[in-house]
């Protein structure tokens, strides 16, 4: 993405259909402003995964590795904004979640997906909440006065799971590590 005042980037139909998805969702913030330092957060990355913890989550195990697409929307016209929108893809399915700035190049954020849970014969497709957090450190950016991510380290942790449903179950939590680029961007950047 182009991150120059008065030069919009090039818009795919993913990032713009995330940007509808945000929006429908909520999870773009009211007021997003541009603060001082730091690279831009904004584009498609492609993330690879490995699986860190992973207690009776089925299907999954330790050292497990995935490809995820996350696409970051920056709420703000220009520069470095204090949030971005993440909307990442999953096994089985999506979420959208705002992240805060809490340093240069240093986001937080959580939020809460379903997943299927038996009781019974039945399965609930919402049958459990799964709560997470995801925080992430810009890695690599652009060169120059508009520096853009290029690279990114970040985690995803899930430490527990509610039953809603009337059968009782012993649920999970699970965690995994990230690293990823900005897809169309080289493999080059200054550290973030």
């Amino acid at each position: 993405m182009n991150a120059r005042p008065g030069r919009p980037g090039p818009a795919s139909a993913a990032i713009v259909g995330a940007l509808a998805a945000a929006a429908t969702l909520g999870a773009v913030p009211a007021i997003a402003v541009p603060v001082p330092s730091g690279p831009r957060l904004e584009g498609m990355f492609l993330m690879a995964g490995r699986v860190s913890a992973a207690t009776r989550i089925p299907g999954e195990r330790v050292g497990r590795t995935v490809l995820r697409t996350w696409t970051f929307i920056a709420p703000c016209p220009v520069g470095t904004c204090s949030s971005a929108v993440l909307v990442r893809t999953r096994g089985s399915g999506r979420d959208t979640l705002t992240l805060r700035r809490r340093s240069p190049g240093s986001y937080t954020g959580s939020g809460h997906f379903y997943a299927p849970l038996r009781c019974g014969t039945k399965t609930y497709p919402r049958g459990e909440l799964v709560p997470f957090t995801i925080t992430l450190r810009i890695t690599a950016a652009t060169p120059g006065s508009h520096p853009t991510a290029t690279r990114l380290g970040a985690s995803y942790t899930n430490r527990s799971r509610t039953n809603l449903t009337r059968c009782f179950s012993v649920l999970g939590h699970d965690a995994a590590d990230y690293h990823g680029h900005l897809l169309g961007a080289g493999s080059g950047g200054v550290p973030g």
